[in-house]
C-alpha cells in the first residue's frame, strides 16, 4: 500500500471509544488508520525506535505522563513526530515544542483533520531532507566529475577563471588557473572576439561555437574549437568553456554540436546498451523527421537549416523527457523513453507535432516553419536484438508517416495477430496457446459492504503484447463471431479454477468473478461440464461468479436466462461487465437478475456523482450488488464511501497481479 493510503497513529492513554472516532473518521476521510495505543513512556521509546509514526495522540486528562516527558523522548531519539494535545489549554502557549495542535478531546474531526495535515507537513519534510542530502551528494559528485571530466573546461565569471579542471589547465601549460585572467590565456588576434563572445554569452545565454587560439605558458599556441555555455559553479552564474579537438567540429566526443545530443554512432551504442539491459522496462524508442527537409534546406542556408535543428531539439527535450536523445542523421531525431509505454509516448509525439507546428522559428532576421513526422516503437521482450534493426524498422514507419502527409505521430505496428479473415479468431487463439502467451491476471476487490468473504476478478491477459496485436479484451469480443467456439472459455474456466482451489486449500475465504464470452449461452452441456469441473478442483459452486458483458447477453436473452437459471441450480451466480453500455438493459436483464453489475467505465473516464448514483439505483432496483472499477485515489474512494457501491478496483487498491495474493487486511 502505498504512503498516501494510510496513517500511523499513536494513540497515548486513549480510551477505546476514542481510538475506534479516530479510526472510523480516518475512514470517511478515505484513509486507513493503523493506530497502537501506550500506555508508559517506556512503550513509547520501543514503539518510535521499531517503526515509523506520522503522529501522537496525546490524552492529557488521562495519561500519567506529563507531555513534556513525551516531547524529551522523542528529541532524545531524535524523532521527527507530531504531537497532538488532546484536552484543555492555551493554544498560544504549547506545553512543549513538540506539540503542533491543541484540540478538544470532543472533537474528533478536527483532531483527525490537524493529523492528516501533519502527516503531509512530515512528509515534506523528509523529502526536503532527502532532497538535501541528495544534493550533497550530487555536489560532492560533481566535483569529481569536473576534475576528471575528460573534456578541458573552465568556468569563468567577470573576465576570471573561478575554475579550471586539471585538462585544462595541462592544457594551457600551468598547475592553476583560478583567479587568473582569461584574455590572458587568448592570443592577441582573437581577443577581441572571445570579449564579444563573452558579452553576448551574458546578454542571450545561448550556446556559442567559435575557434579560438590559446597562448599557452612556454609561448606556444593552441587552436581550438570552444562552445560556451550559460552555467552556475558554487551558487555564482557564470560561462562555462568547454575545449574541443580541432578535428572533432561537428561532432565532438560523440555530441552532436547543434542539437547537443549524441552522435549517430554514439547513439546507436548507447540504443544497443539500452536493449541489451532493459528490453523488459516498457520503455520506447522515438524517431522525428523534418519534413520537407532537403526543400528547406535548399530555401535557405546550410547554417540556417542547422539552427532550426537545435530548436527542434529544444521542443522534444522539454515535451519528451528521455533518458537518452540522439541526432542520427541530418534531419532527424531520436529519443529513448525509460519507462515510457508507446501510448504515452505517443501522446508526446502528438504533442510534439502540434508544437512544432505552430511555432514560428527566427532565424537571421527570417521566420521560418516546419511540420515533423514521429514514430514511436516499444522496446520490450519482442524488440530485435541489434539497435541498427530497430533503428531502420523505426525509420521506414516515419518515412511511410511522411509519405501519408506528415505532420503526425504513430506507433510501429506487426503483422502479427491481426483480427483481419474471418478464420483469423480461431488461429489467433490456436497461436497464442501455442506459444504459451495466454495467461489470466487477478485484480482484487474490496468490500465496502457486507459481502462475505474476499474476492477477486480474473481476466485473460496476451503475455508480451506490443501495439498492433489483438488485446485479450479483443479476442474475448471477437470470438462471439463463432457461438460454437468454447475452447477459450474452457481453458479460462480451468486455468481459473486451479489456482482458486490452490488459494483456498491454503485457508483462504476467496470467491472469484470469472470474465467469460458470451459463447458459453450456445452451449448446452456447459454447465454440466462446469460442475465437474468443480468438483474436480474440490471448490463449492458459490465461490465462483461468472462474468458476462452485458451486450452479449442482449443479443442472446433466451440462451442466456437458461444458463442463468441452470448456473443458480448449480449453486453458482452471474455477473454483468460494461453495465450501462446496451440500450434498454435494465429491461432484460431484469430477467437475469445478476449477482453484480460492474459499469462500463473506462480508465480514461471521470464518472460524476449522479452518475454513479444512478448505477447504484439502477443495480438496487434489480437486487444486483455494485462494483465500481478504476478507483485511482483516495478523494474518488471517499467520494465513494458517500455513494454506497459494494465493491472498488483500480489502481488505488492494485493493479491486476498474476496471483490472488493481494493483503486484503491491509485495506480495513
Amino acid at each position: 500500500m502505498s504512503n498516501d493510503t494510510a496513517i500511523n497513529i499513536l494513540l497515548f492513554c486513549l480510551a477505546d471509544n476514542d481510538a475506534e472516532q479516530i479510526i472510523a473518521c480516518c475512514r470517511r476521510a478515505g484513509r486507513v488508520a493503523h493506530t497502537h495505543t501506550l500506555e508508559t513512556g517506556e512503550q513509547l521509546s520501543k514503539s518510535i525506535s521499531t517503526k515509523h509514526w506520522d503522529v501522537l495522540v496525546f490524552d492529557a486528562e488521562r495519561s500519567q505522563l506529563d507531555v513534556q516527558r513525551c516531547g524529551h523522548l522523542l528529541r532524545k531519539h531524535q524523532i521527527d513526530l507530531p504531537i497532538i494535545y488532546m484536552g484543555e489549554g492555551d493554544p498560544l502557549s504549547p506545553p512543549d515544542p513538540a506539540v503542533v495542535d491543541i484540540i478538544s478531546k470532543y472533537n474528533i474531526p478536527q483532531l483527525v483533520s490537524a493529523a492528516l495535515r501533519e502527516q503531509r507537513g512530515q512528509v515534506i519534510r523528509r523529502n526536503l531532507k532527502a532532497s538535501e542530502n541528495a544534493l550533497r551528494e550530487a555536489e560532492q559528485r560533481n566535483a569529481l566529475l569536473l576534475s576528471d571530466h575528460q573534456d578541458p573546461l573552465a568556468y569563468i565569471t567577470d573576465g576570471m577563471v573561478i575554475y579550471a579542471n586539471p585538462a585544462f589547465c595541462e592544457l594551457m601549460g600551468r598547475q592553476d588557473l583560478d583567479g587568473f585572467p582569461i584574455v590572458d590565456l587568448i592570443t592577441n588576434k582573437d581577443q577581441d572576439r572571445f570579449k564579444n563572445a563573452l558579452k553576448k554569452q551574458q546578454l542571450h545565454k545561448e550556446q556559442q561555437r567559435l575557434e579560438i587560439c590559446f597562448a599557452r605558458d612556454d609561448s606556444s599556441e593552441y587552436k581550438s574549437l570552444i562552445t560556451c555555455n550559460s552555467a552556475t559553479y558554487d551558487d555564482e552564474e557564470c560561462v562555462q568553456l568547454t575545449l574541443h579537438d580541432d578535428d572533432s567540429k561537428h561532432q565532438v566526443g560523440g555530441l552532436d554540436l547543434s542539437t547537443q545530443m549524441a552522435s549517430k554512432f554514439r547513439f546507436q551504442e548507447i540504443l544497443q546498451e539500452f536493449i541489451e539491459n532493459e528490453r523488459n522496462s516498457d520503455s520506447s524508442l522515438l524517431l522525428l523527421s523534418v519534413d520537407h527537409f532537403s526543400k528547406l534546406r535548399q530555401s535557405s542556408s546550410l547554417l540556417d537549416v542547422e539552427t532550426l535543428l537545435t530548436a527542434v531539439s529544444k521542443h522534444v527535450r522539454h515535451i519528451m523527457p528521455a533518458q537518452h536523445y540522439g541526432r542520427v542523421s541530418d534531419d532527424m531525431i531520436a529519443a529513448i523513453g525509460h519507462h515510457v509505454s508507446s501510448d504515452a509516448a505517443l501522446e508526446m509525439g502528438l504533442e510534439l507535432c502540434r508544437v512544432i507546428e505552430n511555432d514560428i522559428f527566427e532565424i537571421k532576421k527570417k521566420s521560418l516553419q516546419c511540420t515533423v513526422s514521429v514514430a514511436i516503437t516499444a522496446i520490450n521482450h519482442l524488440t530485435p536484438p541489434r539497435a541498427g534493426l530497430l533503428l531502420d524498422n523505426t525509420f521506414h514507419a516515419v518515412e511511410k508517416i511522411y509519405l501519408s502527409g506528415g505532420n503526425n505521430a504513430a506507433i510501429t505496428s506487426r503483422e502479427r495477430q491481426q483480427l483481419s479473415g474471418k478464420e483469423s479468431v480461431s488461429s489467433v487463439f490456436s497461436e497464442a496457446l501455442a506459444q504459451n502467451r495466454l495467461a489470466l491476471v487477478f485484480q482484487p476487490m474490496i468490500n465496502l459492504g457486507d459481502a462475505d468473504g474476499d474476492h477477486y476478478e480474473a481476466s485473460l491477459e496476451i503475455k508480451d503484447w506490443t501495439e498492433g496485436d489483438v488485446t485479450a479484451g479483443e479476442l474475448l469480443r471477437v470470438i462471439e463471431q463463432e457461438p460454437e467456439n468454447n475452447k477459450l472459455d474452457h481453458w479460462i474456466v480451468v486455468e481459473a479454477t486451479k489456482q482458486l482451489a490452490k488459494e483456498r486449500q491454503a485457508g483462504q475465504d476467496l470467491k472469484l468473478i470469472i470474465n467469460l464470452s458470451g459463447n458459453v449461452f450456445h452451449d448446452p452441456e456447459f454447465c454440466s461440464w462446469l460442475s465437474v469441473a468443480f468438483k474436480a478442483a474440490g471448490l463449492p459452486p458459490s465461490s465462483v461468479i461468472l462474468q458476462f458483458n452485458e451486450e452479449s447477453i442482449a443479443s442472446a436473452l433466451k440462451p442466456a436466462l437458461n444458463f442463468t437459471q441452470q448456473l443458480q441450480k448449480m449453486g453458482s451466480a452471474l455477473s454483468v461487465r460494461n453495465f450501462g453500455r446496451a440500450k434498454k438493459g435494465n429491461k432484460f436483464l431484469a430477467h437475469i437478475q445478476p449477482h453484480l453489475v460492474k459499469p462500463g467505465f473506462r480508465k480514461t473516464d471521470t464518472p460524476s456523482n449522479e452518475q454513479i448514483k444512478t448505477i447504484v439505483e439502477q443495480a438496487k432496483v434489480l437486487k444486483s450488488r455494485v462494483l465500481i472499477p478504476n478507483v485511482g485515489s483516495a478523494a474518488t474512494l471517499a467520494m465513494l464511501w458517500q455513494l454506497g457501491p459494494d465493491f472498488i478496483q483500480g489502481s488505488y487498491v492494485n493493479e491486476p497481479m498474476p496471483t490472488m495474493s493481494y493483503e486484503f487486511a491491509a485495506f480495513n
